[in-house]
């Protein structure tokens, strides 16, 4: 049986993003850290962050954002604003990029299955 699992603000670990220099993550939910199978984090992108078309070949990336301004290019889709309360859902093998981050960016990233 899985443990539950609270964090408190002051609790969240920030830590350098894997890929984007600048760009932060703090991993809430994760098989890496707790064994489960999806991957939940918030992602801090700094205004002028520079992100290269990807796809997540193994996970669904669900993307809520909690502040901040860009956009996210998706494939087939085009331009979908960023902005406080914007959802995405990107399946997974699906072209993609957040760009033109005007405001510091933050958003709750869920990735599932987990992101390995």
């Amino acid at each position: 049986m899985q443990k539950s699992k609270v964090l408190k603000p002051n609790e969240i670990n920030w830590e350098p993003h894997p890929q984007l220099a600048n760009a932060k993550v703090a991993y809430l939910l994760s098989n890496r850290d707790e064994r489960v199978d999806l991957t939940c984090l918030l992602v801090h992108l700094p205004a002028g962050t520079q992100v290269e078309k990807h796809t997540h070949d193994n996970s669904d990336d669900i993307v809520y954002v909690v502040k901040g301004k860009g956009k996210m290019w998706i494939e087939d889709v085009g331009d979908v604003p960023m902005v406080e309360g914007t959802f995405i859902r990107i399946p997974k093998g699906v072209l993609h990029q957040p760009r033109d981050i005007e405001e510091d960016l933050i958003a709750y990233d869920v990735f599932y299955p987990f992101l390995a």
